[in-house]
Parts: C-alpha cells; sequence; structure tokens
C-alpha cells in the first residue's frame, strides 16, 4: 500500500514551515491594554475582568474565548510587520474570521473581518 501523506498536509507544511515559524514569533506572547494586562475589572466595582490576548502558535485566547490560528506568511516592512490567519473561534458554535494582525514598533493591531479592530496592544508585562 503506497503510504503517502494527504496533500492537505503537504499543503499546511508550506505555510506553517520550520522556514517560516519563527517569522511568527513576534507575534506571540501576552497583548493588551494597560487594563486587560492588569486583568482590572470591565466596570469600576465589577466582577468581569478584562483579559489580554494570549497569542500562540496554534491557539489564540481572550479570558474564555479560545482560537485555533492557522497562519499566513509574514510580511516585513519599514515600520514593522504584517500577518493573517483564519481563526476558528468557539466550542459549541464556532466560527470563522479573517485576522490580520499588524505590528509596529512594539505595538499591535488585530483586525477581525475588517474594520473591526483591537489595538493598539502592547505585551503584557510577565508575571
Amino acid at each position: 500500500m503506497d503510504k503517502q501523506p494527504p496533500l492537505l498536509l503537504l499543503l499546511m507544511a508550506l505555510f506553517v514551515s520550520p522556514a517560516n515559524a519563527g517569522d511568527h514569533d513576534r507575534f506571540l506572547g501576552t497583548w493588551g491594554t494597560a487594563e486587560q494586562c492588569a486583568r482590572a475589572p470591565i466596570k469600576p466595582g465589577g466582577t468581569v475582568l478584562a483579559a489580554p490576548f494570549e497569542i500562540g502558535r496554534v491557539w489564540m485566547k481572550q479570558g474564555q474565548l479560545w482560537c485555533s490560528l492557522d497562519w499566513g506568511p509574514v510580511e516585513t516592512m519599514d515600520d514593522g510587520a504584517f500577518t493573517a490567519a483564519t481563526a476558528q473561534c468557539g466550542e459549541d458554535s464556532v466560527r470563522g474570521y479573517f485576522l490580520g494582525l499588524r505590528l509596529t514598533g512594539d505595538e499591535l493591531t488585530l483586525r477581525w473581518d475588517f474594520p473591526h479592530s483591537n489595538g493598539p496592544l502592547r505585551r503584557c508585562p510577565a508575571s
């Protein structure tokens, strides 16, 4: 029996190959506003806390929301870098998004299915 890898795995390897994987490192980490990084209450006296975006190689998390990420290539620009990912978010009801990530200096902006965006965000201090 011929044991060739499925075509889908080969195509995925082109986008997230070891040569490309390091390019995404600059986007990984915990990002947020000062309130999100401090996990401060969203409203004064409230019990719901602001949450930063925790971005990893495979998953992104904000509070209780988890998204699987399928990264695109990184484009380096004079003032930073841009990449995109498809994000599949949710658990019982999964929703797909096109997510653009723009890094300018030390600020990250996330654009969800344009024109909605979050940012600029800064790296949260390590706890």
